[in-house]
């Protein structure tokens, strides 16, 4: 992992390093300058220095061989050392490849100068007066050599010192623009390096703030976020991802899969159709009574039968699904009890292919929408009733159809019984389960996880109709 930190560091350092080589650079160039102009400097004070002396040395040497003073002696010595001082500095800082020879010819004349000097002195301590008025005028025709080329050299020195300039003065407008250039290129890496690097880190920060923000509405199946940086922010983009999926995974098992909510379900699911309505077993009993008198004791045993598989079906095991036959079959055995009390006020009828009658169903699901069918389209309805029963399979699925001619269903009673925010089922008056539409519908809803399994289409005055979609692949809790 490259830490922020290091990559800081590391940046930091460099621009250290390029600064500090460019100061550096810098004043070693300055330096180097400086050193030349003080070399040239230099020259041009031996030469006025030698200049100065051999005028000394020779005025010394005039005004003692004029006074023959010991004080002008000595003058004429300490300008002497000092003459033999300065000619012996000529070579060492004034040659170069161009000048060698003048340099040469420059020093002797200068010793010359002073021999002659020293010979006339000599001569004029032993009195020989020809001699030393001779050397007096030799060292002047020297003096004049010696100051004619002292000028000849300070000319040379000048057109060098010109030419040094010039060089001196390109070499500092490009130092000043190798500056400047160097000053705006750090300049420019380093505001080019804190936008990159600034960016680098407030967009993944404004990235994670984003879904952040979309995961506190609701919305855990975004996509994740792209990142390929091997630092902190990366790490944590990938957690972040990491997270977010775990979390729309846990509220997905908590959704689908929360068993609390399935055993509260299957506790009302129980409740609700483990009912028995004491009203339609007096009804019942009393329709036995009027048939045993009048019919005999045959017809009593079938009703007493179908009672019997009635009430043992509605009893049965509610976790368990069943068969559409055994829903058939348990409609029938109501149809036979209803037929008996109504005679030809009511006709059913059932037409189901057979190969639909082995898809499964949870249990208790057509007789309680034929006692709806019954109870609220055709007791009221004063015309001779139907009640039909009819499937068919269509793309996989069994499409069961169950018809009424009765008064219909009006509008808000029809929002009343398909409404699926009801906390609280309405309480039905069915014959023998005591479950209604609504009750019916949640049950496959949630055997199926599906709320496109049941609807009701009905109008005042032309009966209803309730559409089942039945699958062989249901997911709810009834499921084994």
């Amino acid at each position: 992992m490259y830490k922020i930190k290091t990559k800081l560091m590391v940046f930091f350092i460099l621009l250290f390093i390029v600064l500090n080589s460019l100061s550096i650079f810098l004043f070693y160039s300055h330096k180097q300058t400086i050193k030349q102009y003080d070399h040239i400097l230099n020259r041009f004070f031996i030469l006025n220095n030698i200049s100065k002396s051999t005028n000394d040395s020779y005025e010394s040497m005039n005004l003692y061989l004029n006074s023959n003073r010991s004080s002008d002696l000595d003058d004429y010595n300490d300008h002497r050392s000092k003459l033999i001082s300065f000619n012996e500095k000529v070579e060492t800082r004034l040659e170069s490849n161009q000048n060698n020879t003048v340099l040469s010819n420059y020093k002797n004349m200068v010793d010359s100068l002073v021999q002659e000097n020293d010979l006339a002195i000599r001569n004029f301590s032993k009195g020989d007066i020809e001699s030393y008025s001779m050397q007096q005028r030799e060292a002047l025709k020297l003096l004049g050599f010696i100051q004619e080329e002292t000028l000849l050299l300070l000319n040379n020195e000048l057109t060098d010192l010109h030419s040094f300039y010039g060089a001196m003065s390109k070499r500092n407008s490009y130092m000043n623009s190798m500056g400047i250039a160097m000053f705006l290129g750090t300049f420019l890496t380093g505001f080019l390096f804190a936008y990159l690097f600034s960016n680098s880190i407030t967009k993944p920060i404004y990235q994670l703030t984003s879904t952040a923000r979309e995961i506190a509405k609701g919305k855990l199946d975004g996509k994740d976020i792209r990142s390929s940086r091997k630092d902190e922010l990366g790490f944590l983009t990938h957690t972040f991802n990491q997270m977010r999926g775990e979390l729309d995974y846990l509220v997905r098992q908590i959704k689908d899969k929360s068993e609390q909510e399935k055993l509260l379900k299957e506790m009302e699911l129980k409740s609700l159709q483990s009912q028995i309505n004491p009203h339609f077993l007096f009804n019942t009993l009393n329709t036995i009574a009027k048939s045993a008198y009048l019919e005999g004791s045959d017809h009593i045993s079938k009703l007493i039968t179908s009672l019997s598989k009635l009430l043992r079906y509605n009893l049965s095991h509610i976790e368990k699904p069943v068969r559409l036959l055994d829903e058939i079959n348990i409609v029938k055995e109501y149809f036979f009890i209803q037929k008996t009390r109504f005679e030809e006020r009511v006709q059913f009828s059932i037409n189901i292919p057979e190969e639909c009658l082995a898809v499964q169903m949870p249990i208790l699901t057509l007789q309680p929408l034929v006692e709806n069918a019954f109870i609220h389209g055709i007791e009221p309805f004063e015309k001779q009733g139907k009640i039909e029963i009819e499937a068919y399979s269509e793309k996989g699925s069994v499409i069961v159809l169950i018809r009424d001619n009765g008064i219909g269903i009006d509008e808000h009673r029809m929002k009343v019984l398909m409404d699926r925010s009801l906390d609280r089922i309405p309480t039905s008056e069915g014959h023998s389960t005591g479950i209604g539409i609504n009750n019916v519908m949640k049950r496959l809803e949630m055997y199926y996880q599906s709320d496109q399994v049941f609807s009701v289409f009905s109008e005042v005055g032309q009966g209803t109709t309730i559409k089942i979609k039945l699958s062989d692949q249901p997911v709810g809790v009834f499921h084994d």
